[in-house]
């Protein structure tokens, strides 16, 4: 069993996510988990599910959660899905907190993730963007909690950490 300290800011979140060939999908369900494991209240949901609610009911299931984290995959096109195109056509989310995260393959070099961060510059995101290689693995869950961290950690106190490629972030967890 992990020692995990429970993440202060992350109390409530909604997972919209947008996968191909269920890498974002799996990447979705590792964060749902830690998030679930530290006490929030999370919702996790496929973006074309979100998107077939009217507006009102969108809105309503948005309205329940302080954080938003939206996922994507980039593939060889280099440019968000058509949901995800969708998504920042009709919401504006002001009232919350968006993070962004995506799936992709590094061959790609400077396109690498890049439909994630196209969510993130949009919605203006002052959080960094988790960027996993393909499939996500039991060995990414470090890198996913360090930037699950640096998210608490900008919410709870106003700065951001050192997370980002290469980096390991402010906070660490032991296993």
């Amino acid at each position: 069993m992990r020692m995990v300290p429970k993440l202060m800011a992350l109390r409530s979140a909604c997972i919209l996510y947008e996968s191909l060939s269920g890498n974002t999908a799996q990447l979705s369900m590792f964060i749902h988990q830690i998030l679930e494991y530290d006490g929030a209240h999370v919702k996790r949901m496929p973006l074309q599910s979100f998107l077939d609610l009217s507006i009102a009911d969108a809105e309503e299931v948005i309205q329940q959660y302080e954080s938003l984290f939206i996922g994507t995959y980039t593939d060889d096109a280099h440019l968000p899905p058509e949901p995800v195109e969708e998504l920042m056509e009709t919401y504006a989310f002001p009232d919350k907190q968006i993070a962004a995260f995506g799936t992709g393959d590094t061959q790609w070099g400077e396109t690498y993730c890049l439909a994630a961060h196209t969510v993130a510059k949009h919605y203006q995101s002052p959080y960094p963007v988790l960027e996993i290689e393909q499939m996500p693995a039991r060995s990414d869950e470090k890198k996913i909690d360090n930037w699950l961290e640096a998210i608490d950690n900008e919410q709870t106190h106003g700065k951001s950490s050192d997370y980002g490629p290469g980096k390991s972030g402010a906070v660490h967890r032991h296993y």
